[in-house]
C-alpha cells in the first residue's frame, strides 16, 4: 500500500506512545511522511497565575499559564518526533494547534490529505471520554481517511 502522508495525533499519554509505535512502523514500511499532531484544548491567560508567582520569586523565572502549556506541548511533540527518528521515519514534520482536539484532528487530516490517521484509544482526558465519548471514537466518524486505533 503507497502512503504519503499519516498523521499521529500525541498527547504524551501511554495510550498516544503506543500509536506512535504503531504510526511510526506504517511510515517507514510504507515510506510515508508522518505527522506529528498536539492538540492544545485551549491557549491558557497570558498573566501568571497566582501559584506561579510564588514559584517565580523562588526560581527567578517569570512564565504566563500560556507559556507553559505552549512549552508542554513542545515537550510532547519534540519527544515524539525524537522517538520516531529512532525509529527510521525519514521525514517527520511537528504541528501544535489549539482548539477542539477532534475538529483538529479532522481538519488537519482533510487539509494534508492524509492517507491515514493512527490515534491512540484514549489519552490524558479519560473521564471526560467516559461521559461525552473519545477524541479517537468521534474521529473515526468524522474522517476523511483510513483510522487506526491502537488499543
Amino acid at each position: 500500500m503507497k502512503m504519503q502522508l499519516i498523521v499521529h495525533p500525541t498527547d504524551g499519554s501511554d495510550q498516544s506512545k503506543k500509536a506512535l509505535q504503531y504510526a511510526g512502523e506504517l511510515a517507514v514500511s510504507t515510506g510515508a511522511k508522518l505527522l506529528l499532531l498536539n492538540i492544545q484544548p485551549r491557549h491558557g491567560h497570558d498573566w501568571i497565575p497566582r501559584e506561579m508567582k510564588e514559584f517565580e520569586k523562588i526560581e527567578n523565572i517569570w512564565m504566563t499559564e500560556a507559556e507553559l502549556l505552549r512549552s508542554a506541548a513542545e515537550f510532547v511533540i519534540d519527544d515524539a518526533a525524537q522517538t520516531a527518528r529512532a525509529m527510521g521515519v525519514k521525514e517527520v514534520e511537528k504541528l501544535i494547534v489549539e482548539g477542539d482536539p477532534t475538529q483538529a484532528i479532522v481538519d488537519t487530516a482533510t487539509e494534508r490529505k492524509a492517507d491515514a490517521i493512527v490515534i491512540g484509544c484514549r489519552g490524558l482526558g479519560y473521564i471526560e471520554g467516559l461521559l461525552l465519548g473519545s477524541v479517537s471514537h468521534k474521529v473515526v466518524q468524522a474522517a476523511p481517511c483510513t483510522c487506526v486505533v491502537v488499543r
